[in-house]
């Protein structure tokens, strides 16, 4: 099996994986490392991390019973192949989509089913429906905002599939301040939903690998079985203690990524050969006439380094492009601009 690669040159702007352009303010920082040399290091912390699950759970009105706190979100997302897959079990997973489900899904064993998203690359609700309600189901994937294509699916829709199984469904809501469509709100209807969320993305710390589930509290204990212990450090759970509360931080950064990726949409719009789909994340999907690989070393070239989503099903002629700073997005539409017009 191939595993999860990521073609990395150093390039002066790096727009390729759907980091936060910003940092974590200075004084937060500050704020935290001062509660961090207080603590002992020598110590674990704490084999539940009640006062970051806590913390975590009041921001969607959830007790920490709902909560599970993981080293990114991508380990969550792994603890839960790991308690619901075994050999042979049915899997359902959108395409195109991040390709790490795929991956867990193939080491756990699982038997996988794939949906693929319409010609407009919305969810294709029905298909989600029908393949769900097969009885030898056991999960459901879907991220939303979706990762490549920036489509989103509707609380109603989720729960028209999360209805239909008696699986899990997971909806990965990675990009969800970017949309603000969340399906949390169908927790206490659905037992067999779970939400994850992370903090890599509009919290601006992906360097310290923090994401959180929410799921119904009998389910949470059984993925908590899987989970290892001790997974998040010290210092992490209590960053996660001061970023969850910082909401009007990540509204005003959000907000201004929102209005970057109009801003970069539109250009990419008046590009030749050049086409953009409408996203709701903190990056944008284009495809182009030209072969992807000219484009994406064209770009390398001029020190700006995009995704190759190329490879993706359906997604042949596929760019993705994540939202940086005003002034990144200026250098990487006219590095694009000046690889068009070489001939």
């Amino acid at each position: 099996m191939s595993g999860y690669t990521l073609v990395q040159p150093d390039c002066p702007v790096k727009l390729n994986q759907n980091e936060c352009p910003f940092d974590v303010p200075g004084d937060l920082k500050r704020q935290i490392m001062d509660e961090a040399l207080a603590s002992n290091w020598g110590r674990y912390p704490g084999f539940v991390p009640l006062e970051t699950r806590t913390a975590v759970g009041e921001r969607h009105g959830l007790g920490p019973e709902h909560i599970l706190i993981g080293n990114g979100s991508n380990e969550l997302i792994q603890a839960i192949f790991q308690a619901a897959v075994g050999q042979g079990d049915r899997v359902v997973l959108l395409a195109p989509t991040f390709t790490l489900y795929a991956l867990m899904g193939r080491i756990a064993g699982a038997d996988l089913r794939t949906v693929y998203l319409k010609r407009d690359l919305t969810f294709d609700v029905d298909r989600l429906v029908e393949e769900s309600a097969h009885p030898g189901l056991r999960l459901v994937v879907l991220c939303s905002p979706n990762n490549p294509t920036g489509s989103m699916i509707q609380p109603e829709e989720v729960a028209a599939v999360a209805g239909s199984t008696g699986g899990l469904v997971v909806v990965d809501e990675a990009y969800y301040e970017f949309g603000g469509v969340s399906c949390i709100e169908l927790l206490d209807r659905h037992p067999n939903l779970v939400i994850t969320r992370t903090f890599s993305k509009a919290l601006g710390a992906a360097g310290l690998r923090l994401g959180y589930l929410a799921a119904d509290p009998a389910l949470a204990r059984e993925i908590e079985k899987i989970k290892l212990p001790y997974n998040v450090n010290t210092i992490s759970l209590i960053a996660a203690r001061k970023l969850i509360a910082q909401d009007a931080l990540i509204e005003e950064r959000a907000s201004l990524i929102r209005s970057e990726r109009q801003r970069v949409f539109e250009g990419l719009q008046d590009l030749p050969g050049i086409r953009p789909w409408p996203s709701h994340a903190n990056f944008v999907l284009f495809e182009t006439e030209r072969p992807v690989s000219e484009i994406f070393q064209g770009l390398i070239d001029r020190g700006v380094l995009i995704r190759d989503v190329s490879r993706y099903p359906m997604l042949e002629r596929g760019m993705r492009v994540t939202i940086g700073l005003p002034e990144e997005n200026d250098t990487f539409l006219g590095a694009l601009r000046e690889v068009l017009a070489d001939q």
